[in-house]
């Protein structure tokens, strides 16, 4: 949480042993009330106020909301891209991926200027080069595409394939790029 332009987190929370952290995330998604997890945490010896319990419950809850779309945004791409081109499924991973990368650098503040710059080009270098093989890949796709479709054509002309079937033919060539 950024108050005054400053990080304010929630230092009593993130203070306590992980054990104690790990089953308040659960009571979180128990559906224990911010009372009641207050009321347990203070029981336990470490006194936070309800607000206090609130707002990191608020800001993990959404975590894990993030989380759960993710997944169901993963599950959906390999269950409705079985019949897609492999490209395709890297693609909607790779954006997927991404988009992870920077929910995370988001919602943790993470400041940048304390990453190495070295590791930071590195990354940035390996998806330039996957983005960059992935589009090489679908334009040599394409370009055997259209060569075949020609070669069709010219097949077709010659045996006098009727212009619906040679329509549904580039159809489905086409369709599997």
């Amino acid at each position: 949480m950024i108050r005054n332009g400053r990080n304010r987190g929630h230092p009593k929370i993130a203070e306590l042993p992980a054990e104690l952290r790990d089953a308040i995330h659960r009571k979180f998604t128990e559906g224990f009330t911010y009372q009641e997890i207050s009321q347990w945490i203070t029981d336990e010896g470490h006194p936070i106020s309800r607000s206090a319990v609130g707002n990191y419950g608020k800001e993990f809850l959404s975590k894990m909301e993030s989380l759960k779309l993710a997944r169901e945004q993963a599950r959906t791409i390999v269950d409705e891209g079985s019949d897609k081109p492999a490209t395709e499924l890297i693609e909607a991973a790779s954006s997927l991926t991404q988009q992870l990368i920077l929910e995370h650098l988001v919602n943790n503040n993470i400041d940048l200027t304390k990453v190495k710059a070295d590791r930071l080009i590195q990354a940035l270098s390996m998806l330039e080069r996957s983005t960059v093989a992935r589009e090489r890949l679908k334009l040599e796709s394409r370009r055997k595409a259209d060569e075949a479709v020609k070669n069709i054509e010219n097949v077709a002309a010659s045996k006098g394939i009727d212009s619906d079937t040679l329509r549904k033919i580039k159809e489905e060539i086409y369709g599997i790029l």
